[in-house]
């Protein structure tokens, strides 16, 4: 089966531009993008909201205490063909979950793997998820705690010392957000909480 990761890429930069080119980067220069609220861009989350479905398929952009950035990961994964090899869920945490699953039973040629920010070189196509609130996590906790606020974005580009990654409700928008690589071309990026690479093996 051919791999999905140039589907995968090309969705998430024509979300990107659709709305707006929305940027973060890390000299800390930012650019905006449409906003979720803005009339065109709160249609289009409603419609990663409806392809999760269920309680789910009524939510729209408008519904602004509704995070929607685990739906826009798993709508970009289905739209460029995973099928049934991605947990589309409307938390980050299930899928960081499931692929850290699979890495301690030993799934090492599983759909989707999570590793350590300093056991892997960042590939495009792969996830990267960092915790959010007041629970702090670990590759080593996030399974026992379960549920818990997070976020990832989908790597779109890897550079020598950077790359640039895609994800969606940040700063309201779909937006692009540039972080740091080290010399063996990991994550050793400090603007967020990362704590979890996801290699996308399909």
């Amino acid at each position: 089966m051919a791999t999905i990761i140039p589907a995968l890429v090309q969705v998430a930069l024509a979300e990107w531009t659709f709305f707006g080119g929305g940027q973060i980067n890390l000299d800390g220069t930012v650019k905006d993008g449409k906003k979720e609220y803005q009339d065109g861009a709160w249609q289009r989350v409603g419609d990663y909201w409806r392809f999760l479905g269920g309680a789910y398929r009524n939510l729209t952009g408008k519904d602004r205490g509704y995070p929607w950035s685990a739906a826009f990961v798993s709508f970009c994964f289905h739209e460029a063909g995973a099928k049934d090899r991605f947990p589309y869920a409307a938390a980050h945490a299930t899928y960081i979950n499931a692929a850290i699953r699979n890495a301690d039973e030993g799934r090492s040629t599983a759909p989707i793997v999570a590793h350590r920010l300093g056991d892997y070189q960042l590939k495009v196509g792969d996830l990267i998820g960092y915790w959010r609130g007041d629970t702090k996590v670990s590759f080593d906790t996030a399974r026992r705690i379960g549920y818990y606020e997070s976020h990832t974005d989908i790597v779109v580009e890897v550079d020598d010392s950077y790359a640039y990654s895609i994800g969606g409700n940040v700063s309201q928008s779909v937006t692009r957000r540039q972080v740091k690589l080290n010399a063996r071309g990991q994550l050793a990026d400090k603007s967020a909480n990362w704590f979890v690479v996801i290699e996308n093996r399909m």
